[in-house]
């Protein structure tokens, strides 16, 4: 079972009213590290505005290549976007998911 608890990083961000991590943490943890957005992106070989995209607004390559820097699970970093088993809710369907976020809420 996916635990928050299993992950420190998670104690150092502030979770928003829908279940979500807040955008500016999760860009704190990243410059905390020592690379900016972009040269996550060109560590995780993706486009250079991949993450900052995902810290805005759903975007699968770069919410996988923040999770996998910051070594945690996309479905925990981004709980509202991802369900349990790791799919990506899409938002014309979000109804049909039931997202990390709700389940453990």
């Amino acid at each position: 079972m996916l635990s928050f608890e299993q992950y420190p990083l998670f104690n150092t961000l502030e979770r928003q009213p829908d279940g979500s991590w807040h955008p500016e943490d999760i860009k704190s943890a990243i410059h905390k590290s020592g690379v900016t957005l972009a040269e996550l992106c060109e560590q995780m070989d993706v486009d250079s505005r991949a993450a900052s995209k995902a810290l805005v607004q759903p975007f699968t390559k770069g919410e996988l290549a923040i999770a996998k820097y910051l070594n945690v699970p996309v479905q925990l970093l981004f709980p509202t976007r991802w369900t349990v088993d790791k799919k990506r809710v899409r938002p014309r369907y979000a109804a049909k998911y039931t997202t990390v976020a709700e389940l453990l809420s």
